[in-house]
Parts: structure tokens; sequence; C-alpha cells
């Protein structure tokens, strides 16, 4: 089980870090470092882009939070070597989700930022064809995987998709996470890349 240590300024804190993980540490810089697996850094300065660079050369997994999201300030902590980027007032469930994902070695950006990401790689890729010789193996999805696993790769959200199928978001959680599975994918940018025939699964 991982042990997260969440570094931020005193008053700029949330409850739902703790209702997230009961366990985790809680520091004003990185002196708890050896005693976390993941480390959540509120980036607001150049001084807190320096430190995740630091953690992220350690090792470590590191999320990077944040007061107000943008793509800007999205591409520079990724670039630095974090693993996700989101809200520091994100819900317990949703912090939760950011670490099972980055956990699994995936990627995580607030929902806003990654349906832009993935309506840009969407639009910017051609049609599926083959990765190294090799068409990408959709026929181990069941049809309804395969339309799920479609329409998130084309930038859609699980409530629209779950609108557009006429079946629950729950269902498409399901689905999804079969797909991802069976194709042996991380994340949704990763299936957009999978799908196009931009990356190996």
């Amino acid at each position: 089980m991982s042990q997260h240590l969440f570094i931020a300024p005193a008053d700029i804190q949330s409850p739902r870090w703790r209702q997230a993980f009961p366990t985790a540490f809680f520091a004003h810089d990185a002196t708890l470092l050896t005693h976390a697996d993941c480390v959540w850094l509120l980036v607001h300065n150049d001084d807190d882009m320096h430190a995740l660079q630091t953690i992220a050369a350690s090792g470590r997994k590191i999320i990077a939070m944040t007061q107000i999201e943008s793509g800007e300030q999205a591409r520079s902590v990724l670039e630095s070597g974090a693993s996700g980027y989101v809200h520091y007032l994100a819900a317990a469930s949703v912090l939760e989700q950011v670490a099972q994902v980055v956990a699994a070695g995936g990627m995580w950006l607030g929902a806003d930022l990654m349906r832009q990401l993935v309506l840009a790689t969407a639009r910017s890729l051609p049609a599926a064809k083959p990765v190294n010789g090799k068409p990408v193996d959709l026929s181990q999805l069941t049809s309804r995987e395969l339309a799920v696993a479609e329409r998130v790769a084309a930038g859609k959200t699980n409530k629209e998709v779950a609108r557009e199928l006429d079946i629950t978001e729950r269902t498409v959680k399901a689905h999804l996470g079969s797909a991802f599975e069976k194709l042996n994918v991380r994340d949704r940018l990763h299936l957009v890349l999978v799908m196009s025939g931009r990356a190996v699964t």
C-alpha cells in the first residue's frame, strides 16, 4: 500500500486529502520525503517547480496540485516529471482515482484538460493503421467495449458515452476498464494513441 505525502503551505490545504488518505503525511517542504512513495505537491511558483523536479528525479511518483488549472502549467509539470495534475480541492473520490491511475503507471489530468488533450490528439492523428507492421487487434473487445473505446478515444466523457449508448456511467467505466485491460492501455491518452496506430500495446 502506497504511503502518501502532501506538501503545501499550512493555509492552503483541504480536509479531502485526509479523507482520501487517512494515513497520509502532511508537510510544508520535502523533509518527510523518505516516508513517502507518492508525493502530492501544491505548485504555484518556481521554487515549487524546482522541488517537483527534484522529487521526480528521486524516482517517487509525484502529483502536482494547483489552485487554478491551466494548460500551460499542466504541460510544465508533466514535462518536469509529474505523473498527474489536479486541482487541490478535488473530491476525495477523485484523489483516490488519481492515485490509482498514477500507481498503475498512467497519467492523470483534470477532466477538462484531459478532454482538450484527447480531442486535440484525436483530431491530429489518422484513423487506425498498422503499428510496426501489425494492426491494432480490436477483435478481442466485445461490441460494447469497442463502442465505448471508440467514443472515449474521440474525446467524449463517460457521461456523454453513457448518454449516447443509453447505459449508465458505471457501465461505461466497466467497459472502459475491460478495454484498457485487454488492450494493455494505461489511460485515455494512451487509448487514443493505440487506436490511432501511434503506440504499441
